[in-house]
């Protein structure tokens, strides 16, 4: 890693930290607006392009560590009664592409959770939307945090999302529909420069477990 990028990183992760900080507290005080904003501003790191894909990486896993935060708290005002559909689109006000799509997918897990629309449909939205994010690096590490918060939700064989909300066509469809976009990604990817055979066998990998693990 260059001295340029390994500057960009630390200062990343150490904005990272500060807005984080800041959402936490205001999610422990309760306002949700203003946690959302702080979210939007965390995620904004994710937009650099000043990172190869290790150091991009080690940002984006701290960015959604921190980020399970506030898919706790989605959860928690699910329990509470909160319709998660309100929530669904109050985290779509985020002013820039990719921190929106991160709130988007956030919530997307725990809407699909709530059983309030059908898993398939809330899936199609997600993969879909995904589609705004059309830089390569950025797309890529987006698609996976889609694969991370729907891993237990597909409408898979004997799953609780099984019937109204699909079935194993809609899961598999799901699945191979994201893995042609994140193809794509890589192609575009290749094209300015090789990713490492890691990050490749990382993506191939996933992919492959979601697909030998369903059950028929």
């Amino acid at each position: 890693m260059s001295e340029a990028a390994e500057t960009s990183l630390v200062q990343a992760k150490t904005a990272v930290k500060q807005q984080a900080y800041y959402m936490k507290r205001a999610l422990d005080q309760r306002h949700l607006r203003t946690a959302l904003q702080h979210a939007a501003t965390m995620l904004g790191e994710l937009r650099t392009g000043a990172l190869g894909p290790k150091a991009y990486y080690d940002l984006y896993m701290g960015v959604t560590t921190e980020l399970r935060h506030l898919e706790d708290y989605f959860e928690s005002e699910r329990a509470r009664g909160r319709p998660v559909l309100e929530l669904y689109e109050l985290v779509q006000h985020a002013g820039n592409v990719l921190p929106r799509l991160y709130l988007l997918l956030a919530v997307g897990g725990v809407y699909i959770g709530s059983k309030e629309a059908p898993a398939k449909e809330i899936l199609t939205d997600l993969v879909e939307m995904c589609r705004g994010v059309q830089q390569p690096l950025r797309g890529l590490f987006l698609r996976n945090y889609l694969l991370q918060i729907t891993k237990d939700k597909l409408p898979d064989a004997g799953s609780d999302y099984e019937g109204d909300g699909g079935d194993v066509a809609d899961a598999i469809a799901f699945v191979l529909n994201n893995f042609g976009e994140m193809t794509k990604l890589w192609v575009r990817r290749v094209i300015k420069r090789d990713l490492t055979t890691n990050l490749k066998l990382t993506y191939l990998g996933l992919t492959y477990l979601r697909l030998t693990n369903f059950r028929h």
